[in-house]
């Protein structure tokens, strides 16, 4: 097993944009898990891995228990990123061992708990799951992601396919209000929205191109609501519709 090799085979398994990217992720996945061996235990696995990645495994200390919840917290927070994508960052990494190393896995699980190996199990999971930090392709939010977006924002709903918001305001004003939204839109963020209008109501909808909800989306949301805001409205939602 070359460790360019398995480096590489992470980064388009994952749909990593950079090299560095995908040893930052390689390392981190194993150092996490080898805090959860016994310390012959991380000799033995060090001893099977490429020269430049046996150091990420022969970590100082004895072995810490850790449930697989707070296993993907630990690698989120090493790669700054979500629990979700460090999920789905675990599944890749193992997933490439797996293949080039099976008695290698196989030994893995022998000495983890199946709690921590479940939450990294293969699960099919998209890609794009793993973050992106090229800036013409922002990473594209998971549902925890929006989930999380829209309790901060105010009468938005959806998922991590669109999101929108409809506003009541008489007539007279919602053209004036979604002049001024396109016109923020198009200046902050070289984005629009796509609007709905209806008598005394227009809905504002959100996504990406590829029907994604990414992090530009939920700072325009952000934006518009202030918007909204400032026409007196006070942030009330409009009819479900």
């Amino acid at each position: 097993m070359r460790y360019q090799h398995l480096v590489e085979t992470v980064r388009g398994r994952a749909a990593l944009d950079s090299t560095a990217r995908a040893r930052a992720a390689t390392s981190v996945v194993l150092t996490t898990l080898a805090h959860c061996l016994a310390p012959a235990d991380r000799h033995r696995v060090a001893e099977r891995l490429p020269g430049l990645l046996a150091p990420a495994v022969e970590v100082p200390g004895q072995r810490e228990r850790r449930h697989g919840e707070d296993l993907l917290v630990e690698i989120g927070q090493r790669l700054h990123t979500t629990p979700e994508r460090a999920r789905y960052l675990g599944q890749a990494v193992l997933g490439v061992l797996r293949e080039e190393q099976p008695d290698l896995v196989d030994q893995l699980r022998d000495q983890l708990s199946t709690d921590l190996l479940d939450v990294l199990a293969p699960a099919g999971q998209p890609a794009w799951l793993a973050e992106s930090t090229r800036p013409d392709v922002p990473t594209r939010l998971s549902d925890a992601d929006v989930a999380a977006a829209l309790r901060r924002l105010t009468g938005w709903t959806g998922d991590r396919s669109a999101i929108s918001r409809t506003v009541s305001l008489p007539d007279d004003r919602l053209t004036p209000l979604v002049n001024r939204v396109q016109r923020v839109a198009a200046r902050e963020f070289n984005d629009h929205a796509h609007v709905e209008r209806g008598r005394g109501w227009v809905r504002f909808t959100l996504s990406t191109q590829r029907g994604a909800v990414t992090a530009p989306d939920v700072a325009l949301a952000a934006r518009i609501d202030q918007v909204v805001s400032g026409f007196g409205s006070g942030g009330r939602p409009g009819p479900a519709r």
